[in-house]
């Protein structure tokens, strides 16, 4: 019996990338959809995905959802990676130079520290540039809020928004702040609509660190490039139709393809320049190699952090045709 088309309502963030999902160029037999793309913050489309056919939502959200005995509803695509280096601000006047510097200083945010950007530069400290975490004061959210502080961070309440953030640096309440920035590119340059322009609203402020050819450096060495943020489907949606999930991975890997004819040129510079620096694209979606690297070394410091009961594999949290 042929199952009839599946008409869809998806939350995505208005990029390059999903582009071609949002205009229809990009088409998949059997399905169509609407799409929200009017929903900048990240965190806001997860919510939004609750009333929606496709959204996204966090790793570690996903893989609380398995470990709970949640049906499986993500698929391996990735919009907006992170670099995690440039989510640093310091006062002009600092004299911190390196996020080595971070050592024995107070750092602030509104994050909480298993939050999916926070998480990751804890993670890309670490792993990155051999930070000790736990000699770091970290002011970060609602301490309380993770589970078990497995790892003795040094934790207290920070800043309640991105703006007590910046009075608490200009005051020297705090040594530096955390934030969050852009997706891919953006992530490694700085700019772009998606990026808290703190730097360019307080010229009294600055980026510490995040010389681009640094952060491509770390990348060459440890193969991190967090994936913090992954595709979900309404559960009972991708158990009743096997089918929509592979079909959606479909129509995302042709909108990604099709990103380069959405980019003015600056834009494409800026990409093109990105490939050029970690020697390779890491853009893809789908269970490959990269991928498996990250998704997995992220999930097991969530475990590490005492955000998650226990590391899973990445497979188990994905629809399964899907990483076949």
């Amino acid at each position: 019996m042929q199952q009839r088309d599946e008409t869809l309502t998806m939350v995505l963030p208005s990029d390059p990338w999903t582009h071609g999902i949002e205009d229809r160029t990009v088409q998949v037999p059997g399905l169509s959809w609407n799409v929200v793309s009017d929903i900048d913050n990240a965190p806001d489309r997860f919510v939004a995905s609750h009333q929606a056919d496709v959204g996204e939502n966090g790793l570690r959200r996903v893989v609380l959802d398995h470990l709970a005995g949640k049906p499986t509803a993500a698929i391996p695509v990735f919009f907006g990676r992170e670099h995690m280096q440039r989510n640093f601000l310091v006062r002009r006047d600092s004299p911190l130079q390196r996020v080595q510097d971070l050592v024995g200083k107070r750092v602030g945010s509104w994050l909480t520290v298993q939050s999916g950007t926070a998480a990751a530069v804890l993670l890309i400290l670490q792993e990155g540039y051999g930070v000790p975490i736990t000699e770091i004061d970290w002011r970060l959210g609602d301490p309380s809020s993770l589970p078990e502080n497995r790892l003795g961070l040094r934790l207290s309440p920070g800043p309640p928004t991105p703006d007590a953030c910046v009075q608490a640096l200009l005051a020297d309440e705090v040594d530096a702040i955390m934030i969050t920035t852009g997706p891919r590119y953006w992530s490694m340059f700085g700019g772009g609509s998606g990026h808290w322009a703190a730097v360019e609203e307080h010229p009294e402020l600055r980026t510490l660190g995040g010389d681009p050819s640094d952060i491509a450096e770390v990348y060459r060495r440890t193969g991190l490039y967090i994936i913090s943020d992954l595709v979900v489907l309404r559960p009972d949606l991708a158990a009743a139709r096997p089918d929509v999930p592979v079909k959606l991975l479909e129509a995302f890997l042709a909108a990604n393809g099709l990103a380069s004819s959405y980019r003015d040129a600056h834009e494409e510079r800026l990409a093109q320049r990105e490939i050029e620096l970690l020697g390779e694209d890491p853009h893809q979606y789908g269970m490959t190699a990269a991928a498996r690297h990250n998704l997995a070394a992220y999930i097991q410091f969530f475990y590490r952090l005492g955000a998650i009961e226990r590391p899973v594999e990445p497979e188990v949290i994905f629809v399964p045709a899907t990483v076949r």
